[in-house]
């Protein structure tokens, strides 16, 4: 269902006005002037001049005109109205929403029956496209599944309708958890992980998302390409949550709508829109290390008319400083600043402009664990080799975007975006060990780095419906054009400086302040796509989905010692045409079966001899499933089997004359069967389950691994969340849940030359045990909920990603692994008004 509220499309959700204060809305008679016109915009008209909420499908009024409504009238009145002669009735729900839809309630005329109660998941719903007003955006609803999404189609078509697998994380979910990381969010979904240093929460700014075996540094913000070239500036571990209304995971290959992404799929974002009544949140958290966080939401009305509407989220983290943290020498202090000013210009047009500020100061750390005759060596997992290595990442993205609604039918999006970040560090690494005196000693050397990247985009989307011999077509055109520039400087000093291998004792050696300049890079990408998109309701409920991109791309840059010493490297120029096509079946209400074909087209970073840049990599992947809907919407399950290839890997050169270089041969296949099932089993019982067996393996290589599992994935991943909302009066408030993260064995990268056996060493697999309360009440106006929450209740000491490497003094080595989080306790105390 859509809800429209006194701002139109984009509003806030008010489910929970009583049914007396909206009957009562209803029989103020005021001046209303609302002219001929189609009535959807007219339904927003209403809705800003009266204060209503209309609830209703947007099947129901596609193609539908009304003559318009104009006097000194009561709202029930000017609605009767707008409905005359559209075959449309409509009633007062006992949530002061106002139900529309055709024909009429229990036999009667909705006209005249009160206190219709809509089913919850049900008394909102999205407005066309990303960032409308629905379920995600309402901060009270409470829901685990939401009925629409945009990231597959841009269109907001029913989950149960679209042939492409997409999850959604609801803000219910995060607050449950008390998410405050990307990586905590995404183990609700099966075949997700984020893998890197980032998991350690100690502020380090490097990590990556892994959909269905394949790695990207890529996340969108509202359907919208957020561009991270450089690994280091990655938005996966610092981004931050405070204004995320919800998560949406569209798994496969996505470059149909999206252009330039790893095969496995996109994370986006979905940040909350300005709310018509005014709302206001405060939130505490204090957890172990000595994690502090605060956030405060604040959304409403501007003028008087609600023509103007702001919202502004912030968020200040403190974590590890001065008290602890879960590495030695690690911290992060993190100030998150997101303003939102929309102007609903009429019903039919609105523009918005937004900004999001985020600076994330931390100590780095890299994971360097010795490593004896090839096997890891047992350490405390906050043992740091490095030293104090201060760092920090700012980012400032900045937009405009304006809607304009031309009828029932057809409407038009374009934003306008702005984002940069900048990266700096001066950090103490170690690189080598050496015997000296009957010690083991580890040299260590100080890099410096200076890197920043711009990205000025636009993206603009036409949306139509029309229909042609019985079938029911939403057509979408759309086009997107980035420019991204980085500009990098690194130095560096080998020392000396060196801390013993077993007793390590900060801060060891001083290094000396002289740098010797080691790389200045240029770097610049030209990206532009064409979209077509047609989404096809066919009779027998069957959908079609098919569509095409044309993707372009330019690559230049230029290397050399410093910034000021640099010469241009031969540029890329590539184009790839890249379709997808769906189709699902949905026999019942209760049940969808689908399959769909897509392809691919990626970044790549590899170089070919003599130094041109690789072509990007391609991808290929089919896929079928089932979706399944229980009581009335509020679970979803869904399943499904996908075989998916990706081409055009980069693998070292074997030419002894072509060292660090690469060559194209590479090929990866990942094939698996994913289960997702969230939503509510029965009144205030939730659950979420989540499981992928993915078998992910070289296809084809020129360095003898074919066959191998590609490293530091995964064969089995599985989660389970449930919590439990007490409907006992004398237990009324309280809410208490938990759940089990389970991260199966995964092959490690192996450079130590000690392995002869055909399979990759392992690492172990792990699961860790989750747990919530929470207790929520009233005082005045105000929701006040304490909670509490516990990750990682055993303690168990886990490990993402691992690298080996050759041994250097006898039979020892230095290797990297990625430490899972230690056992954590989250407390906090919110209110929202």
């Amino acid at each position: 269902m859509r809800f429209l509220n006194m701002l139109g499309k984009g509003a806030y959700l008010s489910a929970c006005l009583t049914l007396a204060a909206g009957a009562a809305l209803a029989e103020d008679a005021r001046d209303i002037n609302i002219q001929p016109q189609a009535l959807g915009p007219a339904l927003d008209a209403l809705a800003r001049q009266t204060g209503l909420r209309p609830v209703y499908a947007d099947a129901a009024v596609r193609g539908a005109s009304t003559a318009g409504a104009a006097g000194h009238m009561t709202p029930r009145e000017a609605l009767a109205q707008l409905l005359a002669g559209t075959g449309l009735s409509y009633a007062f729900t006992g949530r002061g929403a106002v139900a529309i839809k055709r024909g009429k309630f229990d036999g009667r005329s909705v006209a005249e029956e009160e206190g219709v109660p809509l089913p919850e998941v049900d008394v909102a719903g999205t407005a066309s496209g990303f960032g409308g007003a629905g379920p995600a955006q309402d901060p009270y609803n409470a829901t685990y599944v939401l009925e629409d999404a945009a990231t597959g189609t841009k269109t907001n078509t029913p989950i149960m309708d679209t042939p492409l697998n997409i999850q959604v994380i609801t803000q219910q979910v995060l607050r449950d958890q008390q998410v405050i990381s990307l990586d905590q969010a995404l183990q609700n979904v099966s075949g997700v992980t984020v893998a890197g240093p980032g998991a350690l929460g100690a502020g380090t700014a490097y990590s990556q998302i892994v959909l269905r075996g394949f790695p990207t540094w890529t996340l969108f913000r509202d359907g919208f390409r957020q561009d991270t070239t450089v690994s280091f500036l990655d938005g996966a571990s610092t981004q931050q949550l405070a204004n995320v209304a919800s998560i949406e995971v569209l798994k496969g290959p996505a470059a149909m709508l999206y252009g330039l992404v790893e095969p496995g799929g996109i994370v986006n974002i979905i940040t909350k829109e300005p709310l018509t009544a005014p709302y206001y949140s405060v939130n505490q958290q204090i957890g172990s290390f000595a994690n502090y966080r605060t956030s405060v939401d604040a959304t409403g009305p501007v003028t008087k008319d609600g023509a103007w509407l702001y919202r502004m989220n912030m968020s200040y983290q403190n974590n590890g400083a001065p008290f602890g943290s879960p590495v030695d020498l690690t911290h992060s202090q993190d100030i998150f600043l997101a303003p939102v000013l929309k102007w609903n210009i009429d019903p039919a047009t609105w523009v918005k402009l937004e900004a999001q500020y985020d600076e994330n100061r931390f100590g780095q750390f890299y994971g360097v664990d010795p490593v004896f005759k090839g096997a890891f060596m047992p350490i405390p997992r906050s043992r740091n080799y490095g030293g104090n290595s201060p760092a920090a990442q700012k980012s400032l993205f900045s937009a405009l975007t304006w809607s304009h609604q031309f009828d029932g039918d057809w409407s038009i999006k374009q934003q306008i975006s702005y984002n940069r970040i900048a990266y700096s560090s001066s950090t103490i690494q170690p690189y080598a060990l050496e015997a000296m005196g009957g010690a083991q000693l580890i040299d260590r050397y100080l890099a410096t780095n200076a890197t920043g990247q711009t990205t000025y985009s636009t993206n603009v989307d036409i949306i139509g419906h029309i229909n042609t011999f019985g079938a029911t077509h939403t057509l979408l055109i759309g086009g997107d054009v980035y420019k991204s520039t980085v500009l990098s400087e690194v130095g560096f000093n080998l020392g000396p400086s060196q801390i013993d291998l077993f007793n390590p004792v900060h801060p060891g050696t001083p290094l000396p302040g002289s740098l010797t300049p080691a790389s200045g890079s240029n770097s610049v990408q030209d990206t532009a796509g064409l979209y077509l998109q047609d989404q096809i309701k066919l009779p027998y409920n069957f959908y079609l989905l098919a569509g095409a991109r044309y993707q372009y791309i330019h690559q230049a840059s230029e290397t050399g010692p410093t910034l000021g010493e640099m010469t241009q490297g031969p540029p890329l120029t590539e184009s790839a045409l890249t379709p997808r096509f769906g189709l699902l079946w949905r026999p019942e209400s209760w049940v969808s079966f689908y399959a769909n074909y897509s392809e691919g087209f990626g970044p790549n970073s590899a170089t070919l001899y003599p130094g041109i840049p690789a072509p990007p990599t391609s991808a290929r992947e089919g896929e079928a499933g089932v979706k399944l809907e229980f009581f009335d919407g509020r679970l979803r399950a869904s399943a499904d089997y996908y075989d998916l290839t990706k081409t055009n890997i980069p693998t070292a050169d074997p030419s002894p004359f072509h060292q660090g270089f690469s060559i194209l041969t590479g090929e990866a296949r990942s094939k698996g069967v994913e289960l997702d099932i969230q939503g509510a089993i029965l009144p205030g019982w939730n659950v979420i389950v989540a499981y992928a067996n993915q078998d992910v393996r070289i296809t084809k290589s020129e360095n003898g691994d074919v066959g191998q599992r590609l490293p530091n994935i995964p064969r089995n991943l599985g989660s389970l969340w449930t919590t439990y909302e007490f409907q006992q009066q004398v237990l009324t408030g309280w809410k208490v849940g938990g759940g089990v993260i389970y991260h199966g064995s995964q092959p490690i990268v192996d450079y130590s030359g000690l392995n002869l056996s055909p399979s990759l060493p392992m690492l172990s697999a792990y699961a860790t045990v989750n747990l919530m309360a929470a207790y929520s009440f009233k005082i005045a106006d105000a929701k006040i909920t304490a909670q509490v929450n516990v990750t990682n209740l055993l303690d168990a000491t886990s490990y993402t990603g691992a690298i080996n490497y050759a041994p250097v003094s006898p039979g020892f080595a230095l290797g990297v692994r990625t430490y899972g989080a230690p056992r954590a306790i989250m407390g906090s105390l919110s209110a929202q008004f």
